[in-house]
């Protein structure tokens, strides 16, 4: 597995440097302040739509399991990584391309993609067209991390599985507190802010 994990990664890696647009395209996509940021604002916008109230809180049941999901899985990943440490291939390979800085945090999981699949996760379970579109922009920022030399694949497959299922558990956590949380978002909207 950890021979396919290094082969499939050289492969995607071999891909930097080919071609100067590409790798421009990849630069930005990778960046920590464009696609995180993107899918961030994407899934706090569905807060204040819907074409009815119920459509409305149920959008913003979606950005609180999505950010709920994304903060666990976070923890989680902070947690597992003080006993366990997989460095970046950048420093276990030799002619890794990176194309951004190199992150001195733990590789394995990756913390890019737990945060990008969360965030979908999430606002897919009450939204699935919207959890969609930013599922998109989590892979385009899983996929880029690999390119750009900063993850192994199965460090992002296993950040995504977390960031899902951290999201899916808390989610259903939250709905055993639905009257609570639902009196929380009605008193939310007396303030203007739900």
């Amino acid at each position: 597995m950890i021979d396919a994990d290094r082969q499939l990664f050289e492969w995607i890696n071999g891909l930097a440097g080919e071609s100067q647009a590409l790798d421009n395209v990849m630069t930005l996509l990778v960046s920590d302040f464009f696609l995180p940021v993107l899918i961030a604002l994407a899934a706090f916008s569905r807060w204040f739509v819907g074409r009815t109230a119920q459509e409305r809180l149920a959008n913003q049941w979606g950005f609180l399991y999505a950010a709920i999901g994304a903060g666990m899985a976070n923890l989680i990943i902070q947690i597992f990584n003080q006993s366990f440490h997989r460095p970046r291939p950048f420093i276990t390979l030799e002619d890794v391309t990176v194309l951004f800085y190199r992150p001195t945090d733990p590789s394995f999981p990756s913390n890019a993609a737990a945060f990008g699949f969360a965030m979908a996760a999430g606002v897919w379970l009450t939204n699935r067209r919207w959890g969609a579109i930013i599922g998109v922009g989590a892979l385009l920022f899983a996929f880029a991390r690999i390119y750009a030399g900063m993850h192994f694949p199965l460090d992002v497959i296993s950040g995504a599985l977390l960031g899902i299922l951290t999201t899916w558990f808390f989610a259903r956590m939250l709905d055993q507190a639905k009257p609570v949380v639902d009196w929380a978002f009605r008193l939310l909207r007396w303030f203007h802010l739900a």
